[in-house]
């Protein structure tokens, strides 16, 4: 999942779809270099906000340190100072990493106070050339004020491999916009990811059978 978030980062920066469908119609480098230098874009020197500080989103930090970037989270929990040095990030309120982030990347739980966490009010004060990503899911983010943010120009682009219905209509409006990237709810899918699913599954099992504490609990609300 963090090297997912950080692909639709890439592709949504690079506009690596478009570029595809370019090559496609023949257009290549003496042809479109005038035109993608303005629009295509580095991750290197962001500032990049991680919502939420789980084991997802300090995989993040920790892949995102080697393009220099500045990050800070916003996480319910407080995570010790030794984390925080570990991955270079600060803490910060959610409307202060949503004020001072290029690329603001979710990564929380959906919940009762997720649900629609990022909605007109969240989207009104981002920059205006801000990205952003979604790769936890889709009802965390209010699809209309999305679709209304990227329309008007109050944000720059997204990248998303969750939506609030999946699978999504094929009348989706987000589809018809050129700055948003989307994949189909497969940023957790992999080989090496299956094999190591299977592994943990398996330590837990060995876990509760001795009587040993669990990892990766899970409490309902």
């Amino acid at each position: 999942v963090s090297e997912h978030a950080i692909v639709l980062m890439l592709s949504v920066y690079r506009k690596l779809d478009l570029q595809f469908e370019a090559a496609k119609a023949g257009q290549w480098a003496q042809d479109l270099r005038g035109r993608w230098t303005t629009q295509a874009h580095e991750i290197a020197g962001k500032t990049v906000g991680i919502v939420g500080l789980g084991y997802i989103e300090q995989e993040v930090a920790r892949r995102l340190q080697g393009w220099g970037c500045e990050m800070m989270y916003h996480d319910a929990i407080s995570r010790p100072p030794e984390l925080e040095e570990e991955l270079r990030v600060a803490r910060a309120s959610i409307d202060d990493l949503l004020r001072s982030s290029d690329i603001v990347t979710l990564h929380t739980p959906l919940n009762r106070q997720t649900r629609a966490m990022i909605s007109d009010h969240e989207l009104e004060i981002m920059k205006p050339t801000a990205l952003l990503i979604n790769a936890c899911r889709g009802p965390v983010v209010d699809e209309q004020a999305l679709h209304r943010a990227l329309t008007s120009g109050q944000i720059a682009a997204a990248g998303l491999d969750v939506l609030e219905k999946e699978p999504t209509p094929e009348d989706n409006p987000l589809f018809a916009l050129d700055n948003v990237v989307i994949t189909p709810h497969m940023a957790g899918s992999s080989e090496e990811t299956n094999e190591r699913a299977a592994t943990f599954a398996y330590a837990n099992i060995r876990r509760a059978i001795a009587g040993e504490t669990l990892e990766s609990l899970v409490f309902p609300e």
